[in-house]
């Protein structure tokens, strides 16, 4: 069995595959139906939450980081969330793509850009701080 990708558990696991392309990190998730969110936000006009959309881009962001590092397996935590833009909605069925880029890294913490696309069209874009817990 392959190690998953994040520390998360299976229901909150929102990163299918990820690659590292010329130092940049892209994470896809495929937005199945079924999810557990599409029933209710919103019954009759599903679209994917803005929060797990943020969470989708951590999670990318956090494997991007910790793919050379010498901690790997070292918890991850979102230190902010600056500038989030959504620019259309996330619809069920559609596959995601997240292309995060490092911007800086600060000792334990380190600052990524974002951008979320289906296919061609943008869904949200933004900077995201995460911070790694010392030991």
């Amino acid at each position: 069995m392959n190690k998953p990708l994040t520390p998360h558990g299976p229901g909150f696991r929102f990163l299918d595959t990820f690659e590292c392309v010329e130092g940049n990190g892209i994470g896809i998730w495929h937005l199945n139906p079924e999810l557990w969110f599409f029933k209710d936000h919103f019954p009759s006009n599903p679209i994917a939450p803005a929060a797990l959309l943020m969470e989708f881009a951590a999670q990318t962001a956090g494997a991007l980081w910790m793919k050379d590092s010498a901690k790997p397996d070292a918890a991850l935590f979102v230190a902010s969330v600056d500038a989030m833009r959504i620019q259309s909605a996330a619809l069920p069925n559609e596959t995601l793509k997240a292309n995060v880029t490092l911007v800086r890294e600060l000792g334990p913490l380190a600052q990524f850009e974002f951008e979320i696309t289906s296919a061609s069209r943008a869904i949200a874009r933004g900077r995201v701080t995460l911070s790694q817990q010392l030991a």
